[in-house]
This record gives structure tokens, C-alpha cells and sequence, in this order.
């Protein structure tokens, strides 16, 4: 079994307040762009889960990763054995704010849940509830990636409503050599209370409600993120914002033209990763 795990985007973020469990209270609008990881699977005869990753910039234990957590989390509440060669292919950043990792979860998730179901026929071998409960447990970005299209989240990414008039545009995202850790955003960022929200139905509710509230302390301790976003907006870019928590940087276009002249003249600079991709309406794993 094969399948595609996306990326994502934060058009709108604002951060409301720390919780008493510890995590912050969020009001963002999240959305799938076609910037993919690819993740595979097949039976080993028993031989307990084999977990690769190629393609990686993070060393870490391989217990830590997010795909073997997944997986752990599934068999312990499935009560199943995942014996398991699973293979991840990695083409998004890590620590970009692009959440490679929760969809990488995710996909795990939706893919164990498809591979161990009681028959063909079957939706899988845990229910809904159970897997957004496995999700959250993960990561408060891996629960949007179940089912990922357009949506707005609040909480600490438990509450998701989608989005269903959500305008689609196409991007240029730039990830330079730096990575900012999300506990590290969080400290340095002031919440801010508020209670409404603006609608974003079209490209100029895009323009005029662009917000990433990590970007009130975080433009001013890596002057780099607001050069990439100068430089987006310069060559035709009708917004840029940094992605989540950093440190990848993100243009909106709204003309396949105007988007691959950015990412040729700005490929050429050397900056850092770059890609070109657009948003996702839906996104099915299998």
C-alpha cells in the first residue's frame, strides 16, 4: 500500500491564551497544499515493524519518529501486531511549520486503520471517534490531517470546521537553513484575547485578513523571514506569511504565470529550499 501525506498552510493564526493543560488556545484556518511525503507499506512474514526514512534532514531515536509512534499508538488500542516494512519518502521540510510530521502520523493512522480492517467491505477496523482520539494523542496538527481539505480549527486543534468556500490559490514556499523550534515560538509570542474572527471566501479576503500571529515576535529575532516575505511580494507574490511556527515562508499567487517566474528568479538566490505547489480542495489517501 502507497500512499501521499501533504503539507500545510496557516492563512490565518492567532493565538488566544495558554490552557490549563498546558497547550495554547488557537484560532487558525489550516489548509492542504500538493506538497507531498510518500509513505509505503507491506507484510514482512512477521518479522515486527521495519521503519526507513530517506530522504530526511533531522536525525532522531526511531521510536521518536512520529510514523513508529503511529503505529505503537494503533497496536496498543487495535490490539493488533503491525508486521510491517513502512517506508517514508520525505520531500517536505522538517521544522518549516509545514506539519510534514503530523501528516506523516496521520497517513499512518488512516493506513493501519485500511490494512488491518475485518473485510473489504469494511471502513476500517477502528471507528471514526476513535481515530481522531489517536490522532489528538499525537499531535494537535494530526487530527486536520485525517481528513484533509480547507478548514478552521480552534481549541488546541480538536474543534475542525470545514472551510467549504475557501478561495484556492497556488504558492512558492521557501525554507531557509534555519529552523525554529515550536516550543521556542510559543515563548517568545505574545497571546492576544479576542473573540470574532474575519471571512475569507475570496483572494481579497485572503490579502486583507492575512495574519500569523508567530510572526509578531518572530520577524524580529530572524530578520531573514521578513527578507523571504519582501522578496515573495516583490516578484508577484499577493501575500506572503510565515507557515505555523516557522521557518518556512509562503506567497500566495493567483496566476500559474506569475508563479513559476518567482520560483525560477527565485531559485536562483540560493535561499534555502524552495517549491511551487497549490492548495488542496480534499485529499484522499487511498
Amino acid at each position: 500500500m502507497k500512499i501521499l501525506t501533504p503539507a500545510k498552510i496557516n492563512p490565518l493564526l492567532y493565538i488566544l491564551g495558554k490552557r490549563k493543560d498546558g497547550f495554547h488556545e488557537l484560532y487558525m484556518h489550516m489548509v492542504p497544499v500538493s506538497l507531498f511525503d510518500k509513505l509505503s507499506f507491506s507484510n514482512n512474514n512477521k518479522k515486527g515493524l521495519i521503519f526507513h526514512v530517506k530522504g530526511a534532514t533531522f536525525s532522531e531515536p526511531q521510536e521518536d519518529n512520529l510514523v513508529v509512534r503511529a503505529v505503537r499508538l494503533f497496536e496498543e488500542v487495535a490490539g493488533v501486531t503491525a508486521d510491517l516494512d513502512i517506508n517514508l519518502e520525505k520531500h517536505i521540510p522538517s521544522c518549516a511549520g509545514l506539519g510534514g510530521g503530523s501528516g506523516n502520523a496521520a497517513g499512518t493512522l488512516r493506513a493501519l486503520n485500511n490494512i488491518f480492517r475485518l473485510s473489504s467491505t469494511s471502513p476500517g477496523l477502528l471507528p471514526p471517534k476513535t481515530l481522531f482520539e489517536l490522532a489528538l494523542e499525537l499531535g494537535s496538527d494530526v487530527p486536520f490531517f485525517l481528513e484533509p481539505s480547507p478548514c478552521e480549527i480552534r481549541g488546541r486543534g480538536e474543534k475542525l470546521i470545514p472551510l467549504t468556500e475557501y478561495p484556492e490559490f497556488l504558492l512558492v514556499i521557501i525554507k531557509p537553513a534555519l529552523s525554529i523550534p515550536t516550543p521556542d515560538a510559543y515563548l517568545n509570542c505574545l497571546p492576544e484575547e479576542r473573540t470574532s474572527f474575519p471571512e475569507v471566501k475570496s483572494f481579497a479576503d485572503l490579502k486583507s485578513h492575512l495574519n500569523n500571529q508567530f510572526e509578531t515576535s518572530l520577524l524580529s529575532q530572524y530578520p531573514l523571514l521578513s527578507e523571504l516575505k519582501s522578496l515573495l511580494l516583490q516578484n508577484g507574490a499577493f501575500g506572503a506569511l510565515v507557515s505555523g511556527s516557522g521557518s518556512a515562508v509562503f506567497g500566495l499567487f493567483n496566476k500559474k504565470i506569475l508563479q513559476i517566474q518567482a520560483f525560477k528568479k527565485l531559485s536562483c538566490l540560493q535561499l534555502g529550499e524552495i517549491f511551487y505547489c497549490e492548495t488542496l480542495t480534499t485529499h484522499r489517501y487511498y
